[in-house]
Parts: C-alpha cells; structure tokens; sequence
C-alpha cells in the first residue's frame, strides 16, 4: 500500500512538472513593510491564512481572496508558524519572540486559547505535594503555573522577582517558595496569587538553592 502511495506521488509530481503554468489573477496584501511569514489553508472552507512577521494575521476567502478579519497578536511578534483545523473554524498561530500558542474561533472573534512559556528559558521547577501543580521559575523571573494532567499554563506571577529564578519549592499545597539572584526568597499565596512575604538577607546576596521543612514554617536559602 505504502509503495502504490509513493508510486502515485511520483506520477503526480512527473505529472505537475511537464504542465504548463500561467499567471492569471495578482493580489496584494497591502502590508507595507511587512513580510509573509506563513500560510495555511483549508480547503473545505476555502479559507487562506497569511502571518507577517509584524504581528498581523489576515484572513481571505479564495477564490476571490476578499479579506475577512485582518487581527494582530502583538506589535512586531513574528507569527512563525498557522495552522486551521479540519473545518476552518479555529485557527492556531505560533510566536517564538514571545513564547506564545494561541488558538483563535474567529466566527466568533474570541480566543480558544492562550499559552505562553517563559521568556528565556525555563530554570527550576517543582511539583506541589498532592501532584496536581508544577510551579515553573524562569530566567524573566516569572512564576508560572501549569495543571500536571493537562499541561496548560493557568497562570503568569508576572512579578514575582526582579531577576532569574533561580529554586522554587512548597511549603505546603497553597503556598510556593521561590528564591533569586535579585537576593530576596518570597512566598506566594496560590489562593490569590500574590506575594505575601518576601525575605532578605543584611548583605545583599544572590541565591542559588532553596530548602523548605516538612512543617513549611523554616526556610533555608543559599
């Protein structure tokens, strides 16, 4: 079967190669300054896709290529990579500058989904006790939340340090430690998602370990 498959492909491409191509239709996106930096398309819904690498995203309806929705996801984040599902409802774009999956239902205009990584690069992480919760700290000294079961990204501690996180752990299923270079250890409420104490040393110091006790009440840091 795999070998009909292939022996098919090659007539097709043979096929494809010996016809003779002409342009009949130009179109313009009018993005100046702009380049295409992916497409996709879907051909029950006759749906074209184009990112540029200024953040924008539009949508055409072929063959006529009038435009649907023209959207942008951030000013200058490349969208690398797009992708519509079966029936052309939902549309799943990839940014690497910043990090991000979203998916969007542009029917609606709403947005399916939201995931994003840390800026640069994920440093330590830590797992609550009952399994449920994987805390992430990273090198933008962010705290990150994900669900263990689904792997999704419930929420950003934006401003959880002012350097790289360098150790996280947890004092108990509703509260997480984490330590940094910027010299402080801080503790965040996982009920409010904040921070509700954070520790320093006399000498500024930068740290690099973290170690909590069973009770959760000492904290050692180095």
């Amino acid at each position: 079967s795999s070998f009909q498959d292939f022996e098919s492909t090659t007539l097709q491409s043979q096929e494809l190669a010996k016809a003779t191509w002409r342009l009949k239709t130009r179109h313009y996106f009018h993005q100046e300054g702009a380049k295409v930096t992916s497409t996709t398309f879907c051909e029950r819904a006759q749906i074209l896709v184009v990112g540029f690498s200024t953040g924008l995203f539009g949508l055409y309806e072929l063959p006529s290529v009038s435009n649907i929705h023209t959207l942008s996801v951030g000013s200058n984040q490349l969208i690398k990579s797009c992708i519509l599902n079966n029936s052309g409802d939902w549309l799943a774009l990839g940014c690497p500058q910043s990090q991000q999956l979203l998916v969007w239902e542009w029917r609606s205009e709403t947005y399916v989904l939201k995931q994003r990584g840390h800026s640069y690069g994920m440093r330590t992480m830590a797992y609550s006790p009952d399994g449920v919760i994987i805390c992430t700290g990273g090198e933008d000294g962010k705290l990150k939340l994900w669900n263990a079961t689904s792997g999704f990204c419930y929420v950003t501690m934006d401003k959880a340090h002012t350097a790289p996180v360098t150790a996280v752990t947890f004092a108990n299923s509703s509260v997480v430690i984490s330590a940094s270079l910027d010299g402080t250890v801080r503790a965040h409420d996982l009920h409010r998602y904040r921070t509700f104490k954070t520790l320093t040393t006399p000498t500024p110091v930068q740290f690099l370990s973290l170690a909590v006790d069973k009770s959760g009440e000492i904290v050692v840091a180095g």
